[in-house]
């Protein structure tokens, strides 16, 4: 049900009298990009998330954050999320996948079955599936212990091992 996809940011800005928040542009291979708004501050610079690839969540149900409306979500390996230690990473999909393609785990894409679906409840469908996200020790995303691909190769994040995804 999740619509999980290979994006590029192609506009990169922050969001007005928020100190912790990006509003992006990424484009998910429809004809418009999605926006989205997100709290990589701390982790990125501008310059690094600017034309850089992403694995985005596309089917969220769209919600505002400082007023800017988000339409999807970056995924990233996450290191004790919430506390002051945080570390984040985006996840990378391998070179060259195309935006909008979607990935994988094991034989199953994901999203397939999602075209035209309701988003009303998909953060239930979320929250069951998020705790089943996880990075293994060799670096890749991992969904029940299946690997995440695209047809070009493993979703891996830099140095993170054995956190979660979110």
């Amino acid at each position: 049900k999740l619509d999980i996809r290979c994006g590029k940011i192609i506009e990169v800005g922050r969001v007005p009298d928020a100190d912790t928040l990006y509003i992006l542009k990424v484009n998910v291979g429809e004809e418009q990009p999605r926006q989205v708004v997100t709290s990589l501050v701390n982790h990125y610079k501008e310059s690094d998330l600017q034309d850089r690839k992403v694995v985005i969540y596309c089917n969220i149900k769209p919600g505002k954050m400082r007023g800017a409306e988000s339409q999807a979500m970056l995924l990233a390996a996450t290191k004790d999320k919430g506390s002051p230690n945080e570390v984040c990473e985006l996840l990378d999909p391998p070179a060259g996948a195309k935006e909008g393609t979607r990935v994988q785990a094991g034989k199953v894409e994901a999203g397939a079955a999602s075209e035209g679906a309701s988003v009303k409840y998909i953060h239930k469908v979320w929250g069951v599936v998020q705790p089943c996200l996880k990075m293994s020790d060799k670096k890749e995303a991992t969904f029940q212990g299946a690997t995440l691909t695209f047809p070009e190769g493993t979703v891996t994040a830099k140095t993170l091992t054995g956190c979660g995804i979110y």
